[in-house]
């Protein structure tokens, strides 16, 4: 299972100040290019929940709670 954060907006900033600020540990990516605009994502930063088997479980979140991580761990994939 895997948490991607999605920062920009089409400005750079430093990933790693920022994600050690908020004590994430799950990869944050910079959208320098602004291709989150392009797709009507509306609010940066944005998280993604991907579950097991890379079923993609949840998009655009401000926030992924831990009742929606331990559901999606919960989840049995055949």
């Amino acid at each position: 299972m895997l948490i991607v954060t999605v920062m920009g907006g089409g400005t750079a900033v430093d990933l790693e100040a920022w994600a050690s600020t908020y004590g994430l540990s799950s990869p944050v990516a910079s959208d320098t290019a602004n291709i989150a605009g392009a797709f009507g994502i509306q609010y940066l930063p944005t998280q993604q929940l991907i579950g097991r088997g890379s079923i993609i479980k949840m998009t655009n979140q401000a926030k992924i709670s831990d009742a929606d991580i331990e559901a999606a761990l919960d989840e049995v994939v055949y």
